[in-house]
């Protein structure tokens, strides 16, 4: 990894065309997933735009990758709130030596503050970036929210455009204080080439899961978070395998084995010998493919980007109607209401009765509408087209 921001020395760069990326941490997550995309895409369609990541956590297990593809990437290292002052002080002191990047694109809360702050420190443009829309006491911490109010108050004076991925984001954010006129919805996009059906994979996969080949397996990843809802998967398994007993449920995500209430939950119902828990994967096309039917459980969502992956990769997908899942899939007839675990159980079973060859085709329907609607270099060049349309820099194509 590149050294610490206080470690660089030296003369400054050149000015070039630049998006200096502020993000609050580097874990997997939707978020720092469609960061990797974006920038991977922009190098391979704009290869004259310089990124450049900053994490005011840690690198985690995004930073690495971006790093081998030629990214500078640094962390902060910001442990609690009492870190804060430093990383502001750290970050509008890196704006102020290096030439003016193209934009200041900031990601999540936490980085939208900060990073709005320094950037305006610095006269610098910048954008900020939205992920979620549940904004209740339920789905996010005290101080979290306070950050939020506290960028509800500076969205009308710090943020050239606030994007969101989600157009159910705005009003949830618009009755927290920020000012709706600034928002511009970009939805998340796909990199189909990486995200499709991988039947090797599935197979070893399986058998890791120790599932045979005739069973159905349903599953959800996502990390352990209030947000996800993994009580109202639970709940829907129970009503799903008193109607089909020989049914499968695999659930895979960050703190997922660890989490005993999660197994408490699944004892209770009496599913021990039918739940498959697997902790956080970086091999998501193979864990896809492994399943036969993906079921997002969430009450709360932004642009589900996970959805959107399973729907690539030819496994059938249903959801609860969070954030613009119903948009993603595009058919009213696999969504239910959130924390409706009757009605979600109901979809869960309606794709699982298809014969196998039914699934296929329902998967391979919903991959083209991935492919259609959200292809991740039509994404890039809504990015690309704000960023020349705030600061003037080069459209796509043209001359540098």
């Amino acid at each position: 990894m590149t050294p610490p921001l206080h470690a660089q020395t030296g003369p400054a760069r050149p000015s070039r065309p630049e998006v200096l990326h502020v993000i609050t941490d580097l874990r997997q997550g939707g978020a720092e997933a469609m960061l990797e995309k974006l920038i991977l895409t922009s190098r391979a369609v704009t290869p004259e735009i310089v990124h450049r990541v900053i994490s005011l956590r840690t690198i985690g297990t995004v930073g690495p990758r971006l790093d081998s593809a030629g990214v500078q990437v640094d962390a902060l290292g910001a442990t609690g709130l009492q870190s804060l002052p430093a990383c502001l002080r750290q970050l509008t002191a890196l704006l102020a030596r290096t030439p003016p990047p193209t934009v200041v694109q900031t990601w999540l809360y936490h980085a939208d503050l900060l990073g709005g702050l320094a950037a305006w420190r610095a006269g610098r443009t910048v954008v900020w970036n939205i992920r979620q829309t549940g904004l209740e006491r339920a789905d996010i911490g005290r101080t979290t929210r306070a950050v939020v109010r506290t960028c509800g108050l500076l969205s009308r004076h710090i943020p050239a455009r606030i994007l969101c991925n989600a157009s159910a984001a705005i009003p949830a954010h618009a009755r927290m204080g920020y000012d709706p006129d600034r928002f511009q919805v970009i939805p998340n996009g796909f990199d189909t080439t990486v995200f499709k059906r991988d039947e090797a994979g599935a197979r070893q996969v399986r058998a890791a899961w120790g599932l045979r080949d005739d069973e159905v397996a349903i599953g959800l990843v996502a990390r352990l978070d209030p947000q996800k809802d993994h009580a109202t998967f639970v709940r829907a398994a129970a009503i799903a395998a008193t109607h089909m007993p020989a049914l499968r449920f695999v659930l895979v995500g960050r703190g997922i084995p660890d989490s005993t209430a999660l197994r408490q939950a699944i004892a209770e119902a009496g599913l021990c010998k039918h739940f498959v828990l697997d902790s956080e994967r970086s091999d998501i096309p193979r864990v896809m493919s492994a399943l036969d039917v993906f079921c997002l459980s969430s009450r709360a969502e932004g642009f589900p980007n996970v959805l959107g992956e399973a729907m690539a990769c030819e496994t059938p997908a249903v959801s609860t109607d969070c954030g613009d899942a119903r948009i993603v899939l595009g058919d009213d007839t696999y969504i239910a209401p959130v924390q409706d675990a009757a009605a979600l159980a109901g979809c869960i079973m309606e794709v699982a009765m298809l014969s196998p060859a039914q699934r296929r085709a329902l998967g391979a329907r919903q991959r083209e509408r991935i492919v259609r609607e959200f292809d991740i270099r039509e994404v890039w060049n809504s990015y690309l087209a704000l960023y020349t349309e705030l600061v003037g820099a080069p459209s796509a194509g043209q001359p540098i």
